[in-house]
């Protein structure tokens, strides 16, 4: 291997090996550098998740999953509506639900639990995560 290396010297960057190959390149700092710099500035012109006043980004998804499934019963405001009540729905703004830890809501969402179907079927674990997290934003909305 050795002599396939003679006469070539670092940086050399248009060597050829005695074989008529040309020597492996390594990833230079500078490239790695300027890869996460365009990955930076992609993020902040959109092409990242954008967090709502306050809110965390999941926060914001769990806003849109939670109007695709959750209103129906829930109500915008999280206080149910005449099915939900009819349905006998907890209000998600009230301290019963809000001081239940977020593993018991994910499991609530994702289960089911009296009168509440489970969503283990229709929602992924982040989305799930996500109307978790906008439920706990709707308490703080009192």
């Amino acid at each position: 291997m050795r002599s396939k290396l003679q006469g070539v010297r670092a940086g050399d960057s248009d060597a050829i090996l005695a074989d008529g190959s040309f020597p492996r390149r390594t990833m230079r700092p500078g490239f790695v550098a300027a890869a996460l710099g365009v990955a930076v500035v992609l993020g902040l012109l959109g092409f990242a998740p954008r967090a709502a006043a306050g809110g965390a980004p999941d926060a914001v998804a769990g806003q849109k999953t939670f109007k695709a499934n959750c209103v129906m019963c829930h109500g915008e405001d999280g206080k149910g509506t005449l099915t939900g009540q009819a349905l006998k729905v907890l209000d998600l703004n009230s301290a019963a639900v809000q001081k239940l830890p977020a593993a018991e809501l994910v499991k609530v969402v994702t289960n089911g639990k009296n009168n509440m179907p489970p969503f283990k079927a229709t929602l992924n674990a982040d989305q799930i995560q996500g109307v978790v997290a906008y439920v706990r934003q709707l308490g703080k909305k009192k």
